[in-house]
């Protein structure tokens, strides 16, 4: 957090290099869980009265689900409401969105995200509609691949069907494995909110297909989804390998911090943004889990 809050600016704002204008989605879910509330609040009241949000992130659908989260849960329903509603008009029939709005294919990482944020906001219809599309997914046609890009009409995009389809491969570490993780955490909250024995079932095999994946799964960058996924499956089924894999990835941030505060994978590029955003993103999964395994236990 500490690290973090050194980069505010005097009016509130979290815009520290005005080239960077896309990197304060994270920072009102993390300083309000941390409890850094007047700071949260600030910095939503400088979005609110300067209008930015949609213009500096360009359509970015799973960033802007973030800030909906981060303000929905403090009550600042001025900044999370007309968020929501842009977020949903990008909903497909299919039921998947896509990552930046204009993109001609969905993906996993935003329709989950949204699946999440519609629970948030009460709308029990688009979050099952997201979690119909990633259910789609399920079933793949190759060994040791998960695809999980669709076409605009949720049709499974493939290396056949296109030489930049995007794909998990089970047998390398160091994988997008947030895009198991987040539809696995949306399959159990679904779970939650309905008692519906259907997104219990649709979570199990989420969670087969994350334990499938290289022996880092639960201790890379990319497995902090999963590591609030694992609890939230561990909170509905008692299943102690879904505890050990949210420990596994506390004890691999406590590895990894870097003195200042923040972290990067030695594959990422050494610039501020990379410590600042993980930072902010694993502050949340951090208290997350110790919220659900510490009254669990």
């Amino acid at each position: 957090m500490q690290y973090q809050l050194r980069l505010r600016q005097h009016d509130g704002s979290f815009i520290w290099d005005p080239a960077i204008r896309d990197a304060y989605h994270k920072q009102a879910y993390s300083w309000s869980i941390n409890g850094r509330l007047a700071e949260a609040h600030r910095l939503i009241t400088w979005i609110a009265s300067d209008m930015l949000v949609l213009a500096d992130y360009g359509g970015d659908v799973y960033k802007l689900s973030w800030l909906f989260q981060g303000c929905h849960r403090m009550g600042r329903f001025d900044v999370s409401h007309p968020v929501m509603r842009w977020i949903l008009q990008q909903q497909k029939d299919c039921g998947g969105l896509p990552h930046f709005a204009a993109d001609d294919r969905l993906r996993a990482l935003a329709t989950a995200w949204v699946g999440v944020s519609a629970l948030y906001f009460g709308d029990l219809p688009a979050a099952e509609r997201c979690a119909g599309w990633c259910t789609k997914l399920l079933d793949q046609p190759e060994e040791g691949r998960f695809y999980f890009q669709t076409t605009l009409d949720g049709e499974l995009l493939t290396e056949a069907m296109a030489a930049d389809a995007q794909y998990i491969d089970l047998e390398k570490t160091g994988q997008a494995y947030w895009e198991i993780g987040l539809p696995w955490m949306l399959m159990g909250r679904l779970y939650q909110a309905t008692g519906e024995q259907r997104w219990l079932d649709y979570a199990e095999r989420f969670f087969e297909w994350q334990r499938a994946c290289a022996e880092d799964n639960f201790a890379n960058v990319g497995s902090g989804k999963s590591s609030l996924a694992a609890c939230i499956h561990f909170l509905n089924t008692g299943d102690a390998r879904a505890r050990n894999g949210a420990y596994a990835f506390g004890a691999f941030l406590l590895a990894t911090q870097y003195p200042e505060g923040g972290w990067r994978d030695p594959d990422e590029p050494d610039i501020p943004l990379i410590y600042i955003d993980h930072a902010a993103e694993y502050s949340i999964w951090l208290r997350e889990i110790i919220g659900i395994l510490g009254g669990a236990d």
